[in-house]
């Protein structure tokens, strides 16, 4: 999908992730509210840091067993990394925070080489759970 460059898309994208993940995908509540954290924060990126009037959310499973999903600013720039700010720092934790969560869901992510989408992939839980 496609949103205005602008705070309240964010919203919107949380509220089309959360719907596409309870319908489609096996994870449960603490894991979509992660997913939805890290969606909100590559969101949030996208608004502040592209440089276009939208930006690009796509969500698709490879695999029965895995779920990927994308945010694109359409902005060429250097690929940023997760940072450690300071305590006293009032932004900067984004990137440090979709880190650890991914992480902790078992997964990867990253920017393409243009730095303008970011990837994530996920593994989803099998049947047998």
């Amino acid at each position: 999908m496609t949103l205005r460059s602008e705070p309240s898309s964010v919203e919107v994208a949380r509220r089309v992730t959360l719907a596409w993940t309870r319908c489609h995908c096996r994870l449960s509540d603490d894991q979509v509210d992660a997913l939805l954290i890290v969606m909100s924060e590559l969101c949030t990126n996208a608004v502040q840091h592209g440089r276009r009037d939208s930006f690009g959310v796509r969500g698709w499973m490879p695999t029965a067993g895995e779920l990927c999903f994308e945010v694109d600013d359409r902005t060429p720039s250097a690929p940023l990394s997760p940072g450690r700010p300071d305590s006293e720092a009032e932004s900067g934790r984004g990137l440090f925070l979709v880190n650890a969560l991914v992480e902790e869901l078992g997964g990867t992510w990253g920017f393409d080489e243009d730095g303008s989408r970011a990837r994530c992939s996920l593994p989803l839980p099998g049947d047998d759970r």
